[in-house]
């Protein structure tokens, strides 16, 4: 029994098998076997969806769990190897598994911005698939790949630096779970070890419409610096993903 599709990306899916079986807790339910394939040299981040079985007789009913030991939602698929997952429908809702019943399973590779819906149709000892759907999705970039993004977004005025005699260097952002970010870098003079004035680093965060998200500024005292100042700016509360542009710039006080 097994159907499988093998231009998607380089994965491919067959419907291993199914079984009758007692669940932790007596309960009675028919597992599904999904066996999913990583066909190419380098390793896939997946998500499989939750499933919906539709029987032959139209009632559509949701996947209750997830088989424990087996491939479950989110995995990273090695090169050339596969994983299994097992769908649990309990049988207090369905109640057999016939002919012309459908199963439509979503996989999402959102690092690659797609997602993949097959329509799989029992037919004897086979489920064929009778539909497929590739639709774009939103991609989603690691943090690593999120704070390489944010970096590229600063935006200073060297103009402003040149004035004031100073300028930035090592600039990093760390990303803190896509809720807060912190801006690091370091403040030098360009006359030796110290500075004329007294100045405020002021950092401004854009969204997509170039509205102001949020703003810090810190204090950089002329008695207290020598030769540079490591400065370090945090923004709480601040959705990541919609910060457009970010302003960093020197200021008298």
């Amino acid at each position: 029994m097994n159907t499988e599709i093998e231009d998607f990306s380089g994965l491919k899916v067959e419907v291993e098998k199914y079984d009758n079986a007692t669940i932790e807790g007596g309960n009675e339910a028919f597992i599904i076997y999904l066996k999913l394939h990583n066909l190419t040299d380098s390793t896939k981040k997946i998500k499989l969806l939750k499933t919906t079985y539709i029987t032959n007789k139209r009632e559509q009913l949701e996947q209750d769990d997830w088989l424990f030991g087996y491939l479950i939602g989110e995995s990273s698929l090695k090169p050339n190897s596969y994983q299994k997952a097992g769908l649990i429908f309990y049988k207090t809702k369905l109640k057999q598994v016939s002919e012309n019943d459908l199963l439509y399973v979503s996989i999402e590779l959102a690092s690659e911005g797609k997602e993949l819906t097959l329509c799989l149709k029992k037919n004897y000892n086979n489920w064929e698939i009778i539909d497929k759907e590739l639709k774009e999705i939103e991609v989603q970039l690691s943090p690593k790949q999120l704070e390489k993004n944010l970096l590229k977004k600063i935006e200073r005025f060297e103009a402003f630096e040149e004035r004031l005699g100073v300028y930035f260097e090592n600039l990093t952002i760390k990303n803190n779970d896509n809720t807060s970010i912190t801006v690091f870098c370091e403040l030098h003079s360009t006359s030796g070890t110290s500075i004329n004035n007294t100045l405020y680093v002021e950092c401004v965060l854009y969204d997509l419409e170039g509205y102001i998200l949020d703003k810090k500024d810190i204090r950089i005292s002329k008695d207290n610096f020598y030769g540079f100042e490591l400065i370090k700016i945090k923004f709480f509360e601040v959705i990541v993903n919609n910060i457009n542009k970010i302003r960093l710039y020197p200021k008298l006080s």
